[in-house]
């Protein structure tokens, strides 16, 4: 009995170790596994440089969290005379851990606040995180590179709404991303934990004959 004890606190362990290594490893969200609308405030054509689609593509694009960005006309995005509101879809809820902005890289046209609100798969609100203002993109210069903002909010987010907003009317920057970890579902772990026990209890029914 002692050492079947010891054998399932082993394995218990083990498998939380191991829903623990998959529920930690950060994940960058960008156009490869997440993509984003327009939000129901905007109209179908409001970008003042390029089409919806080919602006939407460049608001996803960097490949990595700490990708440089020179700002040119097939690269930013720009919306003039009001805001800038989208919706981002995850696939599948995360924890996030870090917003990440490229802003644009001078005043008069860069992006001086940000709301965002995060909600889980059932579209169910379980966050916000209002009134970021950005710095400058490059810090005036190209290339530019993001700013990071931890995000300190509950866990399981599927969509975020973002606004972006500039004090003179111009919304224009470069590219937006998230890092975070996929949820892990109390249940999948649960079920995780009893396919150990099953199997412990098997393998003592072979041991003992029974």
């Amino acid at each position: 009995m002692r050492r079947l004890l010891s054998t399932l606190s082993l394995a218990l362990g083990s498998l939380a170790l191991v829903a623990g290594s998959a529920q930690a490893a950060p994940i960058y969200l960008n156009d490869q596994n997440i993509t984003v609308a327009l939000g129901a405030s905007m109209a179908p054509e409001p970008f003042a440089n390029r089409t919806t689609a080919a602006s939407l593509a460049s608001v996803i694009d960097a490949p990595t969290a700490a990708s440089g960005e020179n700002h040119e006309q097939g690269t930013h995005v720009w919306v003039s005379g009001g805001t800038l509101e989208l919706d981002f879809d995850f696939g599948i809820e995360y924890d996030l851990t870090t917003l990440h902005f490229w802003n644009y890289l001078a005043e008069g046209f860069d992006v001086d606040d940000i709301d965002l609100t995060f909600f889980d798969a059932s579209m169910t609100q379980v966050g916000q995180l209002l009134d970021v203002m950005p710095a400058l993109g490059g810090g005036g210069s190209n290339p530019i590179f993001a700013e990071d903002y931890a995000l300190n909010f509950p866990s399981k987010v599927r969509f975020v709404n973002a606004v972006l907003s500039g004090s003179n009317g111009q919304v224009d920057f470069n590219n937006l991303g998230f890092t975070g970890e996929v949820s892990v579902p109390e249940p999948a772990l649960s079920g995780l934990l009893l396919l150990g026990l099953l199997s412990i209890a098997a393998q003592r029914r072979t041991r003992t004959g029974a």
